[in-house]
């Protein structure tokens, strides 16, 4: 059925269901990030993890989650987004099997990095397929949604992780929070066929695996120094592959730039570039997921330095989740002239709430004032990320909306992995060998401080980007 068809060949009600399925395919990637981190903790004792190691269980997941994005997108555009997606959640499946029965924190790293890479096969089909299954008065409505699912996943991932761990189900304690994806995947897989038409699969196949693997290098070379520099004590080794990472980002837009000369489809497609809008929400978007440390290092500061357990973790860490559930689903209803304020307003309520947080963590606050901080937080979060999605995707061209999508979700997890491992490593290099709680929350206050400084600078470029395309 070509995209054009699905707006009249099916029901409004039957197009909604596919987005649904679809979403999650979008919606397990994120929510393995929040249910493992909860879990991080357990992962570390139990396998005997290092510093670098823990920290590459996040980071090296949303890498790979990041540079494989794009191909994603683009593989769904050229070979079909419901067969990307199929095959995408198989591995998801098979991946997390393998995590879940992991006998060392090595045999957990390749199968981590490989769930990333097929988490980035089934996450792009739900945006992509937005402008196939919705009019344009739809539109705002699914990405509302989308929005309103990010939320839940971070509430749900949270506090799922810790309920998971603290049942200790069968014995298999941390491990349930992988096994947990088998029967969730197994059971949208076979489903989907029968819910999710097909769309996409229409250009000549042509992939850009040139583009892939130097992009690969750089974000990988950036990632893993960061996050074993500290523990190796910033080697020749670290420092050499630190200093080719941009290197290699320079050779990736030279490469492209070539292979579009050339007539090749290269993953990062100039005619994308050309459009302003999504040119400069690219960088909006890398900042806007600066947040990403937030719940690795909130949840090592109430177990690590708190004494919390993982289930007292993850309900702490609720009042953000449900703010950011909610607050999408409150902004569907306000008046349509007010969407054009909703970042601008979200980002500034998100970053008074993430400043709060961080001076909870240095002064040790918890209770009544913790929870409105994080409610804080996370409502702003709530309103900013649908609005700065239909700014970023909104000018694209239609056929371009699959690769755009990619781009996007490319970037913020980019975002997320840079983030991880260099505010990472200013988490433990301002820990040092301490370990009482206010140690912790000293910590905890420097990585607040960093993400604050990133969502100021995300926000005024955002402003900015808006203003220069009025003008």
């Amino acid at each position: 059925m070509a995209d054009t068809a699905l707006l009249t060949n099916l029901t409004p009600a039957r197009r909604r269901i596919a987005f649904y399925m679809l979403l999650v395919g979008a919606l397990l990637p994120p929510l393995n990030v929040f249910i493992v981190t909860i879990s991080l903790p357990s992962i570390r004792a139990s396998l005997h993890a290092s510093t670098s190691e823990t920290n590459l269980i996040v980071s090296g997941y949303a890498a790979a989650f990041a540079v494989c994005l794009i191909t994603g997108g683009r593989l769904g555009d050229l070979f079909g987004r419901r067969f990307i997606y199929l095959i995408g959640m198989a591995g998801f499946i098979a991946t997390s099997f393998f995590g879940g029965i992991a006998p060392n924190a090595e045999f957990l790293l390749v199968f981590r990095v490989l769930q990333g890479l097929c988490a980035a096969l089934m996450a792009p089909a739900a945006l992509a397929s937005v402008r196939s299954l919705f009019g344009p008065g739809e539109v705002s409505w699914a990405l509302n949604i989308y929005g309103t699912g990010i939320g839940l996943a971070v509430a749900g991932g949270q506090l799922l992780g810790g309920i998971l761990v603290a049942a200790d189900l069968w014995g298999l304690g941390w491990r349930s929070t992988f096994l947990f994806n088998v029967p969730v995947g197994l059971a949208a897989m076979i489903a989907a066929p029968f819910l999710v038409p097909e769309s996409g699969g229409h250009d000549k196949p042509r992939l850009d695996s040139g583009g892939v693997a130097l992009l690969t290098a750089a974000l990988g070379s950036f990632v893993f120094a960061i996050s074993v520099g500290h523990e190796q004590r910033w080697a020749p080794w670290v420092l050499l592959l630190l200093a080719a990472s941009p290197i290699l980002v320079i050779a990736f837009f030279l490469f492209e730039r070539a292979l579009s000369r050339r007539g090749g489809m290269p993953i990062l497609d100039a005619a994308l570039l050309k459009v302003g809008s999504f040119r400069r929400g690219l960088l909006v978007a890398l900042l806007f997921f600066f947040t990403s440390p937030f719940y690795l290092f909130f949840s090592l500061y109430l177990q690590a330095g708190a004494g919390a357990s993982a289930l007292a973790a993850g309900l702490a860490v609720l009042p953000y989740g449900i703010a950011n559930f909610i607050a999408p689903m409150l902004a569907t209803r306000a008046p349509v002239g007010w969407t054009r304020y909703f970042f601008g307003v979200g980002m500034a309520v998100e970053i008074l709430g993430y400043g709060s947080v961080g001076l909870c963590g240095a002064y040790q606050i918890n209770g009544a004032l913790l929870f409105a901080a994080l409610f804080i937080g996370g409502f702003g979060q709530g309103i900013a990320m649908p609005e700065m999605i239909r700014a970023i995707l909104a000018h694209v061209p239609a056929q371009y909306t699959g690769l755009a999508s990619g781009v996007m979700n490319s970037t913020l997890q980019i975002g997320s992995a840079i983030s991880i491992a260099a505010i990472g490593s200013l988490f433990f290099a301002v820990l040092g060998d301490g370990r009482a709680a206010a140690d912790y929350g000293f910590a905890f206050a420097m990585v607040m401080a960093a993400i604050v400084v990133a969502l100021t600078l995300s926000m005024l470029l955002g402003l900015w980007s808006a203003s220069r395309h009025e003008a």
